[in-house]
């Protein structure tokens, strides 16, 4: 775990964690596909702990891209099936085929976000996307 958040991301993530109530948790699922997220909008209220379910029901894998939401959400973990990282500051997640993976976070910074698959020209095959953060 980093000492100090890196540039651009919320200085106070930990503190927003912490504070959260997590037992008010919402879900949203977001499946990853050749070339498309599903939904193609993502919609989280401020300050609202969610679960994001990014399952890949695609044949090759897939990233979940948006360095802007990155910064604008404090994360409590990321959890796969290869274990957990606590306190992420993340740039990418990548999803296997096949896989799951679940971010926990609190939506912080309204805003509107882009959202792509990094992957040599998926993004040129439509698989972009919206986050809002209301």
């Amino acid at each position: 775990m980093l000492s100090e958040p890196p540039a651009g991301y919320l200085q106070d993530a930990g503190a927003r964690v912490a504070a959260a109530d997590w037992s008010e948790t919402e879900t949203v699922a977001l499946e990853l596909s050749e070339f498309q997220f599903q939904p193609a909008a993502l919609v989280f209220r401020e300050g609202v702990p969610t679960r994001l379910t990014l399952r890949n029901v695609g044949d090759r894998s897939h990233t979940f891209v948006s360095e802007e939401f990155f910064k604008a959400i404090a994360a409590q973990k990321l959890v796969s099936a290869d274990g957990e990282v606590g306190n992420p500051y993340l740039e990418t997640i990548e999803v296997r085929s096949g896989e799951e993976k679940q971010l926990y976070f609190v939506p912080v910074t309204k805003g509107s976000y882009p959202l792509e698959c990094s992957f040599l020209l998926h993004d040129v095959f439509g698989m972009e996307g919206l986050i809002i953060i209301e």
